[in-house]
Formats: structure tokens, C-alpha cells, sequence
């Protein structure tokens, strides 16, 4: 017959062992997203620059505590962003960012206008250019760096617009290889910047009849 001590010891082990499992079955269904991860807002489709977002335009996950951007914006501000546009293009399954948006009545950039790159400008272009995207553009020889410049639009030899011909294949982190499919190939394209700034390249190209690479820069 047991005594009382062991009785004890023995209830005292079962309930540890208890405690132990249901610790364990915590950390299995809440605990990990808990302590290791946050919640963060991804976008439901791409937006594009200038676009008005709002609260339905992305969903909540979690994602590991290291892998949050700076300036997240927590799923429970997702009411706060009604006035604000995108700053930036916003990828599909991105994180947002407050970096990439703007009031809506923000006033643009002063003195920017669109200017056309044109074909026999371009001595390099990456297939990959698609409007929303930043560039460097240097001079043929690389030496000669024009600045950084937001591409307004990428036309094929009709003047239509160049998009990925089959969107769905973009990937999270879109690499060049998730617009491997264009609707056409890319003719010229066209930039938004201050006029010296376009007027640096289009001196360079006239003058001295060389062209210019177009170099896309990836997202952060």
C-alpha cells in the first residue's frame, strides 16, 4: 500500500507532466506565432504609384520578427490609411510600408514631367523594366553616372504599353526570372524627372552619339 508521500510524488509527477504537455501543445498552436513572429499587412495585388490604398487592399500574416520592414504598418492601423496613395509600386505579397505612401494631396515632386528615353538612346535594357520600377542610368562606357530616375512607362515598338504576359507568375520576392513572359519586347521608355536632370541624358546621347544603360534597381 502506498504511502502518503508517494502518493504525492506521484500526483506531483503526473501534473508536471501535464503542465509539460499542454505547454508543449501552446507553443505548437499559438506560442510560436506569438513570441517568434508578427503580424504584418501584405498587399492583395500590385498597386501601382499614385494608386489610392485602402484597408481591403491587403490581408494580414505573420511573418518571423527579423523579416518585418522598417515602418510597418500593424493590421490593427489598416482604418488609417483611407486619403493616403502609394509613393512607390507595391508588389503583390509585399509587406507596406508608411515609406511607400503619401497623402493624397501631397504636391509631386517640383518641376518633374515625364521625358521618352528613346530607342536609339538605350545601348542596354534589361527585359525585366517594367513601369514603377527605378533605374541608374550611366553613360555607354559606365563612367558617367545620370542619377536615378522612376520609370512612367515602358512602350514596345507601337507605342503600346510592356507588361507581364502571364502575371501570375510573379514570385514573392520578384526576381527578373517572375517577368520572364512580356507582352512584347521593350522599344522606349519613358521617365519621370526634373528637366536637367533628363536633359544631362539627352545632351549625352545627342552629342556624342553613344547610348546609355538602363540599369533596374530590385525592391528593398
Amino acid at each position: 500500500m502506498m504511502t502518503k508521500t508517494q502518493i504525492l510524488k506521484t500526483m506531483t509527477g503526473a501534473l508536471i507532466l501535464l503542465i509539460a504537455i499542454a505547454l508543449l501543445v501552446f507553443w505548437e498552436a499559438q506560442g510560436r506565432e506569438i513570441f517568434l513572429m508578427d503580424e504584418v499587412l501584405v498587399a492583395k495585388e500590385q498597386i501601382q504609384p499614385g494608386d489610392a490604398v485602402a484597408g481591403d487592399l491587403f490581408r494580414a500574416v505573420r511573418v518571423p520578427k527579423d523579416a518585418v520592414v522598417e515602418g510597418d504598418v500593424p493590421p490593427g492601423e489598416a482604418g488609417g490609411l483611407a486619403g493616403m496613395v502609394a509613393d512607390s509600386l507595391i508588389l503583390k505579397g509585399a509587406q507596406l510600408s508608411r515609406k511607400q505612401l503619401k497623402s493624397a494631396d501631397a504636391a509631386p515632386a517640383p518641376e518633374t514631367s515625364c521625358f521618352v528615353v528613346k530607342n536609339d538612346w538605350i545601348e542596354m535594357c534589361t527585359s525585366s523594366l517594367r513601369r514603377g520600377d527605378t533605374v541608374d542610368i550611366l553613360s555607354h562606357d559606365g563612367r558617367t553616372d545620370f542619377g536615378q530616375f522612376q520609370v512612367a512607362f515602358v512602350k514596345d515598338s507601337e507605342g503600346r504599353e510592356v507588361t507581364d504576359a502571364q502575371a501570375t507568375i510573379r514570385a514573392f520576392t520578384d526576381p527578373d526570372e517572375g517577368r520572364a513572359n512580356a507582352s512584347s519586347p521593350i522599344h522606349h521608355i519613358e521617365v519621370r524627372c526634373e528637366w536637367p536632370a533628363y536633359k544631362a541624358v539627352k545632351d549625352y546621347c545627342e552629342k556624342s552619339g553613344a547610348g546609355v544603360l538602363i540599369i533596374r534597381r530590385e525592391q528593398a
